[in-house]
């Protein structure tokens, strides 16, 4: 009877213990992404010019891999299980080099540079990426500014600054995901062309020269 008992509170403790297991949230990991779009054009509008981009700054309540909710503008919440799959700021740089390499805005684009100095350096900071609850309203939020200097100088030559938002009707972290990358894809459209217009009259005052 003395084993009997004992072989039952094994095999009681045995399925706590695998409920317990069981009962614990899987991590679900989010990146921000977006299909790019064939070029327009394939000629190079930069003259030859190359960038170096710089890990964007990022605030404090955003430099986590928790994704951020809010219900007000005075308190920071964060997921437990719905996590970036990397930081915030290092996943917008890299989208950003990845946009401009891809429309061949510049004739190189590189976070460090190697035999040749490049002619302009970017630099960037992550303002806002979160979740906004309002009522029965979900958006995501998205706030970032960009300023670009000549390599080591310190005059700023083009900036830009963004914050936007999109209302979210699937109320689930994965579409708080897709609205910013869908942001961020409309910014990088603003921001290509605007860097577009940036070298070709850089490029106008050096001939004049």
């Amino acid at each position: 009877m003395h084993k009997l008992c004992v072989r039952l509170l094994y095999v009681l403790v045995g399925a706590m213990l695998l409920w317990s297991c069981s009962a614990v949230p899987e991590n679900h990991y989010f990146t921000m992404a977006y299909t790019l779009l064939p070029l327009k054009q394939a000629a190079d509008p930069s003259g030859g010019k190359t960038l170096r981009v710089r890990d964007f700054e990022i605030g404090p309540a955003y430099d986590t891999e928790r994704i951020v909710y809010r219900y007000s503008p005075y308190e920071f919440q964060y997921y437990d299980f719905m996590l970036w799959a990397a930081k915030p700021h290092k996943m917008l740089t890299d989208m950003i080099v990845r946009h401009l390499r891809h429309e061949k805005v510049f004739a190189d684009v590189a976070h460090e540079y190697h035999e040749r100095v490049p002619d302009y350096e970017l630099s960037g900071v992550v303002l806002a990426i979160e979740e906004l609850d309002s009522g029965d309203q979900w958006f995501a939020h998205l706030a970032f500014g960009l300023r670009m200097t000549q390599y080591r100088g310190e005059d700023v030559v083009w900036s830009y600054d963004a914050n936007v938002k999109k209302q979210v009707y699937n109320k689930a972290p994965v579409y708080v995901v897709k609205a910013l990358s869908e942001l961020m894809e409309e910014q990088m459209q603003k921001i290509t062309e605007q860097l577009v217009g940036f070298l070709k009259r850089a490029d106008k005052r050096e001939g004049a020269k």
